[in-house]
């Protein structure tokens, strides 16, 4: 997983902030559930924000849990590969506790954290926003065992999908996402494939997934600076991908840079999902029922 820059985290948290709004409905979701199953004594949660960055994404969950569970003691673990971002993200959440390691690992980590004594009897929540398509199957599979190990929930926000809206269009607009979408899946990556393989896997798994759209919808002069250096960013990685391109994006770009100043409006779509493994536990423990069958001509009493 590779790290992205704290400055561009920054500058897309007021753009993110927006587009969760239309994610509530799963807080909302994982808040009930949560509050169904526990009883009045174990209102605690450990809360886990994998690959998270700067802290953003863990600072967005914390406001709307805390909102939405007033009376529970909850917990933030901060879970990133680079130390270099964990030490902006420990710095916006100086009561979390941040931890180093990478995401094939948090199996072995959650179990670790839940059975020390400080976390005895919380419930785990892992979160991430933005994060699904910069990982691959061995990840996606960790995640899904840590939820479904200890009934957890999971609330990943966010996630890009195929394709964006840009108006006006231009010629080469789909060849360039072609080649970006391309990038994306370098290094076993998944991209925007990541969202519906983790439901999947989810539902392999016997948990139930929940999926609902919350897309960037931005629009030039307003957010010129931000959609700057999202689209230079995004035209890099087409041209890093395919060289090829050159000439076509410096046109493309050339086009764009104008259209910043005059009016330009763009859809980005991302898919937010909800994994619950609430309960698993006491349907793995369930006694299987048999029927017996009485063999023909004979009679019970």
């Amino acid at each position: 997983m590779t790290a992205a820059e704290p400055d561009w985290l920054d500058l897309r948290r007021p753009v993110d902030d927006a587009a969760r709004q239309k994610s509530l409905h799963l807080i909302d979701h994982a808040v009930a559930r949560l509050s169904a199953e526990a009883e009045s004594d174990e209102k605690r949660l450990l809360a886990i924000d994998i690959g998270a960055g700067t802290g953003n994404s863990a600072l967005w969950f914390d406001a709307a849990l805390r909102a939405r569970l007033p009376d529970w003691e909850l917990n933030w673990i901060l879970l990133d590969s680079d130390q270099a971002s964990l030490d902006y993200a420990a710095a916006a959440l100086p009561h979390a506790r941040p931890i180093c390691a990478p995401i094939a690992g948090l199996p072995t980590l959650s179990s670790e954290l839940l059975a020390a004594s400080e976390f005895h009897g919380s419930r785990l929540l892992l979160t991430c926003s933005a994060l699904l398509d910069v990982l691959t199957e061995t990840d996606l599979t960790a995640v899904v065992r840590s939820l479904d190990d200890h009934d957890g929930l999971g609330l990943f926000l966010l996630s890009i999908v195929d394709g964006w809206e840009l108006d006006p269009d231009h010629p080469s607009d789909a060849v360039i996402d072609a080649a970006f979408t391309a990038h994306q899946h370098r290094d076993g990556r998944l991209g925007h494939h990541a969202p519906e393989r983790l439901m999947d896997l989810a539902r392999r798994h016997g948990l139930t997934a929940v999926e609902g759209p919350s897309p960037w919808r931005l629009a030039a002069p307003a957010d010129r600076t931000f959609l700057n250096r999202f689209l230079s960013e995004r035209l890099d990685a087409a041209v890093d991908e395919r060289p090829g391109l050159s000439a076509v994006a410096e046109d493309w770009w050339t086009q764009r840079q104008k259209q910043l100043g005059s009016g330009l409006s763009v859809r980005v779509d991302h898919l937010d999902v909800l994994i619950d493994a609430v309960g698993r536990a006491c349907e793995r423990e369930a006694p299987t029922v048999r029927a017996i069958t009485t063999p023909t001509g004979t009679e019970t009493t």
